[in-house]
């Protein structure tokens, strides 16, 4: 249900793009377009929803950068990058129009054109540099298993139907945020990375045969 790529170093480790044929939703076992394992692996693999498919034409969009950090620091609100805080939609659409763009689709009146490229800063990376070396190390080792107490934890978007909706209706080329997962790690909402990860039109940028 979920495949990462191990060359000489995890791509999971640094900047790096998500297909569709990453991570499954839990309760179906299938990726984006109905993929499953079998068009990953085995005797029946193919190139369905592969990520390779983007190099052939290269990609170019409008960037649009939601700053949630300075936005929140404006607000007075305290969070720990290097914990599980989920940031809303609607503090999303108001870190927004705190910095005068309507994160809204074209056609429901705001800012956002069909192929834009969201950015969202979270602020992990700037807490990542204000840390010590051992406390980095530290933080890195924290112990990983499948669920809510999952040692791994990391400031992103909230799950949520809401947020699907948005990333869903603005068409958006592509997503990316400033820590090691988009969204706030791990999911809460019990069907673990379903609303999310599976849709990964932010950092996937795949398409069918």
């Amino acid at each position: 249900m979920a495949y990462d790529d191990l060359y000489e170093m995890n791509t999971q480790s640094g900047t790096q793009w998500d297909g569709f044929r990453h991570f499954a939703c839990m309760s179906t076992q299938q990726f984006y377009n109905g993929a499953t394992g079998d068009d990953i692996v085995g005797p029946k693999a193919n190139h369905k929803c592969s990520i390779h498919h983007w190099a052939e034409h290269g990609i170019a969009g409008r960037g649009v950068l939601i700053d949630y950090k300075s936005y929140a620091q404006k607000q007075g609100k305290e969070y720990d990058s290097f914990d599980n805080h989920g940031i809303t939609y609607e503090e999303l659409a108001a870190a927004g129009k705190d910095q005068g763009i309507d994160i809204r689709p074209k056609f429901d009146g705001g800012d956002i054109d069909i192929g834009d490229i969201l950015f969202v800063r979270s602020g992990w990376v700037s807490s990542y540099y204000a840390k010590s070396e051992k406390e980095r190390h530290e933080l890195a080792v924290r112990p990983h298993q499948l669920g809510p107490q999952d040692g791994q934890r990391y400031a992103g978007v909230k799950q949520g139907d809401d947020m699907k909706r948005w990333l869903h209706d603005c068409y958006f080329a592509a997503v990316a945020g400033d820590a090691p997962a988009f969204e706030a790690w791990p999911s809460h909402t019990g069907k673990h990375c379903a609303t999310l990860h599976i849709s990964r039109v932010h950092r996937g940028l795949s398409r069918d045969d």
